[in-house]
């Protein structure tokens, strides 16, 4: 408990200070106040943009080939359990008493009767799965969304939403986003499918 509550003060400050740098950077000379983080976003997303095409789309690809759906669904049930956690957490940090505690007992029981969390038992009882995370607990406590950021690995975030990502520990880390996105189709394309978006907001500046 004691470690949840550091990270959240930790988290908190590092909000303050991103929503600091997006008020003070589009004023400094030379800075498009629209985009101040134009030159880091091109780079990390050309970055990102090379891993995705060389490595984690090939490896999804064969992924979905050679894997068995219902494997697929039993290890992507997995990680979003091994996850919840952080759901529970945010659930209760905006202020869902009760759904925090039906998170908590849908948690409980996937671990339990669903052999830890391969089965979603905790569905057809009407206990659904929900999304919350710390970019959504910051919103909800009245912090400005600030300017668009492009997170290596991960894609597009924002000042407020970026401090979450160390939040959500293994849902938002790199390696296990990696297998996510291999366990279903439509996971495999999120870096591609958010890339091809992004293209259409870092290109323009490229040309220009």
């Amino acid at each position: 408990m004691m470690r949840n509550l550091s990270t959240t003060a930790l988290l908190l400050a590092c909000a303050v200070l991103f929503t600091g740098c997006a008020t003070v950077r589009p004023n400094e000379p030379g800075v498009d106040a629209s985009d101040p983080n134009e030159k880091t976003n091109r780079k990390f997303y050309e970055f990102t943009d090379t891993i995705d095409r060389n490595v984690l789309a090939p490896v999804a690809d064969a992924y979905i080939k050679y894997v068995p759906s219902p494997m697929q669904r039993s290890i992507g049930n997995f990680y979003d359990n091994l996850a919840y956690p952080n759901v529970i957490l945010n659930d209760f940090l905006q202020g869902k008493v009760r759904q925090g505690f039906q998170d908590s007992l849908r948690f409980v029981v996937n671990s339990t009767i669903g052999l830890g969390g391969l089965f979603d038992m905790a569905a057809p009882m009407g206990l659904p799965q929900h999304d919350e995370d710390f970019g959504q607990t910051l919103g909800v406590w009245g912090v400005n969304t600030g300017s668009y950021l492009f997170v290596p690995l991960i894609g597009p975030s924002s000042y407020r939403d970026a401090p979450g990502i160390p939040v959500s520990g293994f849902q938002q880390s790199p390696v296990l986003r990696g297998h996510r996105c291999q366990h279903r189709h439509r996971s495999a394309r999120r870096h591609t499918g958010r890339n091809r978006q992004t293209r259409e907001t870092i290109r323009p500046h490229a040309r220009s």
